[in-house]
């Protein structure tokens, strides 16, 4: 049998159709719809699975970071129990350079931070503040010759010297003489003889465990303040000990009877005329009237206390004129005001608590310009009063009544 095959007419029959991807439609504009249509729908459909995607991965990356201390931690425990405690030494090694380079690194940036290196001061405050003085100032201080020596220094005794003529000589009390030299009314001086000669009139202390200022001041009969001002104790609450003190003025802490010694009066050069006290000058300083030292050759002022457990009381302007220094003090006399009242006079006001007028501030007579206090070089709350003329300390008890 023989099967014969025909060749189709037609090659429709061999190609594709792609009917399927035309839209649908009557009308041409309803086809070009269909076909935005159905694109952007897809589009959509791939964006929100792609979204998805994303952020399962992410969620995944944030588990993975939470997870990573752990994982680091248990990772480095493990090394180090496999190691038996060897990688101790290395680890502890890399932690320490890794510390000091990255303060190498990043030092340099840090300092330059508000928190590491100080604020300047700003100029307005300079120009704005009480308490300041805004120029340059130049201090100068004249030293007696009585005062220039601090500490004892060796004497040979030379012929006809005598304990009061060396007392006389160096200005000192024959008292602190043999106090200081273990002699006796009896000893007889030989020339040659070595001797201590102590710097001021008084003694030297030296401070053993238990001391205080107040105990030490009891036991020569002396002001504790003038202790602490005369060898610039800044810490009175505590005392080392081993150190020598100064003690002005003391007496033999001993059963005898000391002999009467009067100090020279020191005249001291003065430009601009001559000072003339006048009980009218100066109201006084204060309410109180509790003088617990009063003016001598190695304290250039009166102190004026009041009791402890009292407010502090108000500080009065000696008389009419211009405040010249108003704030701290670094060499004791902690907050104070110096009025300048012309004709070359000028009172200081130490160890205030608080200061209610400035610099250049123009203040009348018996004007409140603080309140007395307790700072600086002190031992209790008072009031250092100073009358100075031409730079020179004058008796305040003179100038007020």
């Amino acid at each position: 049998m023989i099967f014969t095959i025909k060749r189709p007419k037609s090659k429709r029959f061999f190609q594709l159709s792609f009917e399927g991807f035309k839209p649908g439609g009557r009308t041409r504009l309803d086809k070009v719809f269909r076909s935005w249509g159905g694109f952007f729908k897809s589009l959509y459909q791939y964006l929100s699975r792609k979204m998805w995607l994303f952020v399962l991965l992410l969620g995944s990356f944030f588990k993975f970071l939470f997870k990573l201390p752990s994982e680091i931690k248990r990772f480095i425990v493990r090394k180090l129990i496999w190691s038996r405690g060897k990688l101790g030494r290395p680890v502890a090694t890399i932690a320490v350079i890794s510390v000091g380079f990255i303060v190498f690194l990043f030092g340099e940036v840090f300092s330059s931070f508000s928190f590491v290196i100080d604020k300047e001061v700003n100029a307005d405050y300079l120009s704005n503040t009480s308490d300041i003085i805004p120029k340059k100032e130049i201090a100068t201080t004249t030293i007696p010759d009585i005062r220039k020596r601090t500490e004892p220094f060796v004497y040979r005794v030379e012929g006809g010297d005598t304990l009061s003529g060396i007392g006389e000589k160096f200005k000192v009390s024959v008292d602190a003489l043999k106090y200081v030299n273990n002699l006796t009314d009896y000893t007889i001086l030989k020339v040659g003889q070595e001797i201590t000669i102590p710097p001021v009139s008084g003694l030297i202390h030296t401070v053993k465990s238990g001391d205080t200022l107040n105990s030490i001041a009891a036991k020569y009969d002396v002001a504790p303040q003038a202790i602490a001002d005369f060898n610039y104790v800044l810490d009175t609450s505590k005392l080392a000990s081993g150190t020598e003190l100064v003690i002005p003025g003391a007496k033999v802490p001993e059963p005898v009877l000391p002999p009467v010694y009067a100090p020279p009066s020191i005249s001291l050069p003065s430009t601009g005329g001559t000072a003339t006290p006048s009980k009218s000058f100066c109201v006084w300083p204060t309410t109180v009237r509790i003088v617990t030292q009063y003016y001598a050759w190695y304290h250039n002022g009166i102190d004026v206390a009041t009791p402890w457990g009292r407010g502090m009381p108000p500080l009065f302007a000696c008389t009419g004129g211009r405040v010249v220094r108003a704030g701290w003090d670094p060499f004791g006399l902690g907050l104070h005001v110096r009025i300048d009242h012309g004709n070359g006079y000028e009172t200081v006001y130490g160890h205030m608590s608080r200061i209610d007028v400035g610099y250049g501030q123009r203040v009348d007579r018996g004007q409140v310009i603080g309140l007395m206090g307790n700072t600086g070089r002190s031992t209790g709350p008072h009031v250092h009063f100073t009358v100075n003329f031409n730079g020179v300390s004058q008796n305040p008890m003179n100038y007020t009544n």
